[in-house]
């Protein structure tokens, strides 16, 4: 490709490390929202926890408080 030739259209994907909830895991025991320092995690109706993912910093403290090990950080798209 010549050096002044234009660019072909890129798409540009955000990623973020998010914790991911494994229901099968979490016993709601709420150490992860009680921990967690911007609130991003709610219990709803006392049976699961509910991430906001855009309040999520990354900061993994609530992968490293639970219990049964029902959250683990991973990659997404948004």
């Amino acid at each position: 490709m010549p050096a002044n030739a234009p660019l072909a259209a890129v798409t540009i994907v955000p990623r973020q490390l998010l914790p991911v909830i494994d229901s099968r895991l979490c016993t709601v025991c709420g150490d992860c929202v009680r921990i967690c320092p911007v609130e991003c995690l709610t219990v709803a109706r006392q049976t699961e926890v509910l991430l906001s993912p855009q309040t999520c910093i990354n900061c993994s403290i609530c992968d490293a408080i639970c219990p049964t090990r029902a959250i683990t950080m991973q990659i997404c798209d948004w």
